[in-house]
């Protein structure tokens, strides 16, 4: 029977090329893994990953593709919603537009059913809604019964009884004729959900031993778990509270030793219900603090951004697919542009035996390939504006968001919610400040820039600067030494120098070790003042500072606390310093410190 399942699996899951024997290998690999994920996700996740390094050393993209669903699923299984989304992308991102139907409407399922569980309903439909239309267009049965049932899962979770109902008995209907008892255990486990949550405990109980016995006999042991406690919760619906203790402590062996945080979390919350209730007081505070201890559990993988990463990842995912979209739009308009240079080329070729229609032939010529030219510049900037708000000001707009719909729901205390707003503030003040240098580059790429020049002592400007930024060091214990002492009058626009200050000495702040200095200080070199702001932080190589200096490439890294950036300010500062008439100059030592100096002309 084993190895009849390993060869099924092996012939269902896509080859690249030729099918020689590391490809064979891959296929096993696999085929193990993804029977082992429900009831010993760590072997599945091993196998999986085994499978992954043949396969991209083969160069089996699709097999590669086949192991990273696994993970999806395995890490799903174990309650590891962060990994599960990534890799179910990493799948997708492979099959999504290939002949592998079957596979591309997995990985969709794999995806809407995590976002289920994270309780993010819209995106899950979207997905499950993806499937079903792959099904029902290839007339792929089997993976219309999958749909059916994750769909039945999202409307339970809706309340939507009913329709949950229907579509889980019509999955159950498609599984008989395909004799898959593993997912037709699924289904019977949520039926067993569904009459419960009506009441008809009666019917309930009946679909329960019916998925309690199949999944034993499947391997199911998630779904065993769960069986078990949905045993416990019914029998304690009837007042039945022995019989409910017994199923319960059933289920929290088969929980544990897969990791199903939820489902532990549920299990023991119930059991110390009950003995509250039998006023069996040390018992229930033993559950209690199990009960605290897998939330505190689940709450620090919540804590870390897991929840707030998927979504990231999803929508990053999204905005990607919508500028590469930008992209192919932008090559079909360059194409279009090509044909209409070369009708006008025609055009003027014909024009030149007409003398009196040549100028408006060539007049036409050049101002299409104006129009053409102006066009691609806008819609390369668009893009370029579009890249850097879907990554850098979306995240703590979403964190925001997170942060609020926990508040409302009471899900943090007030002292919880103090120490995030903290976090969030710094958050939100370098998004603001991410939001100024691009409306500003944005403004200078369009030249809408004006650079206005006035003669003004550059001293009291870098004193406010300093004053300003003073809250930012001080959260990292950074002292800023201004030794800018000197009443220096230059000729330059006070607002782009301004700028320019703020930006490299947060620069200065962000790559600067806790308890370190930055120091600033102004001298007169040939008729220019030098401005030097210093600090003793990470420092850059050779190559990282000919890649600021001599291109206008966006180049960034994490600070010392991993603060994260644009590469935006840096180019403000060359475009306004060259505006104003200076130079800069950068010298580093790695791991030591960093100096940025600018000139401005002397009045």
């Amino acid at each position: 029977m084993k190895r009849a399942l390993i060869i099924f699996f092996t012939l269902s899951i896509p080859h690249l090329g030729f099918a020689g024997p590391d490809s064979l290998v891959v296929s096993q690999l696999n085929a193990k893994a993804y029977k082992y994920y429900l009831y010993n996700p760590d072997s599945s996740i091993l196998l999986a990953n085994r499978a992954i390094v043949l396969a991209e050393k083969e160069g089996y993209k699709f097999q590669s593709a086949y192991g990273y669903y696994i993970l999806s699923k395995a890490n799903w299984a174990k309650a590891n919603y962060l990994l599960s989304i990534h890799y179910g992308f990493k799948a997708l991102k492979t099959y999504e537009n290939s002949s592998y139907i079957f596979n591309w409407g997995e990985c969709n399922l794999s995806l809407a059913r995590t976002f289920v569980d994270v309780k993010k309903y819209s995106q899950a439909k979207a997905y499950i809604d993806q499937a079903l239309v792959l099904a029902k267009r290839n007339s792929d049965t089997k993976l219309l019964a999958e749909a059916f049932r994750e769909k039945s899962f999202l409307l339970l979770e809706l309340k939507q009884y009913d329709s949950a109902l229907y579509y889980s008995n019509m999955g159950i209907e498609i599984y008989e004729v395909l004799k898959d008892s593993l997912n037709k255990s699924i289904l019977y486990g949520r039926n067993t959900r569904i009459f419960f949550e009506l009441k008809d405990y009666k019917k309930s109980i009946a679909y329960n031993k019916k998925s309690i016995l199949m999944d034993s006999l499947a391997g199911n042991r998630r779904a065993l778990g769960i069986s078990y406690f949905m045993m416990g919760k019914i029998f304690y619906a009837v007042n039945k509270k022995d019989s409910a203790l017994l199923s319960l402590t059933k289920s929290i062996p088969i929980s544990k030793s897969i990791r199903n945080l939820p489902t532990l979390i549920k299990t023991h919350e119930l059991i110390a219900m009950i003995y509250e209730e039998k006023s069996q007081l040390v018992e229930s505070t033993y559950h209690l603090k199990l009960l605290s201890a897998y939330k505190d559990s689940l709450y620090n993988l919540e804590e870390h951004g897991q929840i707030q990463e998927i979504l990231s990842g999803y929508e990053l995912a999204s905005k990607e697919k919508t500028i590469l979209s930008l992209e192919n739009e932008n090559a079909k308009e360059k194409e279009s542009n090509r044909i209409i240079q070369l009708a006008v080329i025609y055009i003027s070729v014909v024009a030149a035996l007409l003398a009196t229609l040549s100028i408006v032939f060539w007049r036409m010529r050049q101002w299409k390939v104006r129009e053409a030219r102006t066009l691609q510049e806008v819609n390369q900037l668009k893009s370029k504006l579009f890249s850097v708000i879907s990554h850098d000001l979306r995240g703590p707009i979403n964190n925001l968001q997170s942060l609020l719909e926990m508040v409302t729901k009471e899900y943090v205390t007030p002292d919880e919610f103090k120490n995030i707003s903290v976090k969030l503030k710094s958050s939100l003040n370098i998004s603001q400040n991410t939001l100024e240098n691009l409306l500003h580059w944005s403004l200078s790429q369009m030249e809408g820039i004006r650079t206005q020049k006035t003669i003004f002592n550059i001293r009291p400007v870098i004193a406010d600067v300093v004053n300003l930024t003073e809250e930012t060091a001080s959260k990292k214990q950074i002292s800023i030494i201004n030794e800018a002492n000197r009443d220096l009058m230059v000729n330059a626009d006070i607002n782009q120098v301004n700028l320019i200050l703020r930006n490299l000495v947060q620069n200065a702040i962000k790559f600067s070790s806790q308890g370190s200095q930055v120091s600033i200080k102004t001298m007169v070199q040939n008729n220019f003042c030098m401005v030097d702001i210093c600090d003793s932080g990470i420092g850059m190589t050779a190559a990282e500072i000919s890649l600021v200096l001599n291109s206008n490439e966006y180049f960034t890294k994490s600070g010392t606390e991993k603060e994260k950036g644009t590469g935006l300010g840096f180019l403000l500062c060359k475009d306004f310093i060259k505006r104003n008439g200076g130079e800069v100059f950068i010298e580093s030592e790695v791991g030591k410190s960093t100096c940025v100096s600018f000139t401005l002309p002397m009045a």
